[in-house]
């Protein structure tokens, strides 16, 4: 079904909003950004809310420190959710690099030269991808200042969400967005996960309390990371 505000915006929900009528506006696309954006405050709080009522049952590091409460929140609620949202889609949309998959295991395969309609096709299932993307940036940008991460954060967040939005508008290279803002986001999943053992970034205590899950997702990070980004990311830098 299709969520309307009126005849002429679409709430973009399901792949079929951004196939069945082409293209979505950007009004339509800024309704949507603000809808995830939205979503990720709920889910954010909803956990934090969630915590807070259990908080006598819990760790120490927990029950004692609702600061420690409200940075797993953070990292789990909207963090996790947002790069694990996008890394799934870009999964479920991994058939558009289907060629260059065969081509990153055989040279002898060829890839169409017509780099034309490679770079400016639209895809649906990347602009979801990107749409997502770019709200999910958004509330990030929102969460480094009120945290204050620092200017390298703020830079980065304003980089990647304007990254996102040339994808769709005028709608540039919109293949990439499913590896390079969906697929190789699983990696930063696994990341956003290790940061809550960090004392300066994350959960301070929280490395101490649980040194096992701390080994366990260092090691996820780096399988992860060795095969998004030093494996599969220079495949996708070279052969899309």
């Amino acid at each position: 079904f299709f969520v309307s505000m009126r005849s002429s915006m679409t709430l973009l929900v399901t792949l079929d909003h951004y196939t069945v009528r082409g293209q979505p506006s950007k009004s339509e696309t800024m309704l949507t950004v603000v809808f995830w954006v939205i979503l990720f405050f709920v889910a954010e709080n909803t956990l934090l809310h969630t915590l807070n009522y259990f908080s006598p049952s819990l760790h120490p590091v927990f029950s004692t420190s609702l600061l420690n409460r409200r940075i797993l929140s953070r990292h789990i609620g909207t963090d996790a959710f947002g790069c694990m949202t996008v890394s799934y889609l870009g999964l479920q949309s991994s058939h558009y690099l289907s060629l260059f998959k065969k081509k990153f295991f055989s040279s002898s395969v060829k890839i169409n030269p017509n780099y034309s309609k490679r770079l400016w096709e639209y895809i649906p299932a990347s602009q979801r991808i990107l749409t997502i993307f770019l709200a999910y940036q958004f509330k990030n940008l929102y969460d480094s200042i009120i945290w204050s991460d620092g200017p390298e954060f703020i830079a980065h967040h304003i980089l990647a969400g304007s990254a996102a939005w040339g994808g769709m508008y005028p709608g540039v290279g919109s293949v990439y967005g499913i590896f390079f803002m969906g697929v190789s986001e699983i990696s930063t999943t696994v990341l956003v996960i290790l940061a809550n053992f960090d004392d300066d970034l994350g959960v301070k205590g929280l490395a101490e309390a649980f040194p096992g899950l701390r080994v366990a997702s260092a090691v996820g990070f780096v399988v992860a990371f060795i095969g998004c980004r030093i494996v599969a990311w220079p495949w996708g830098s070279w052969f899309l």
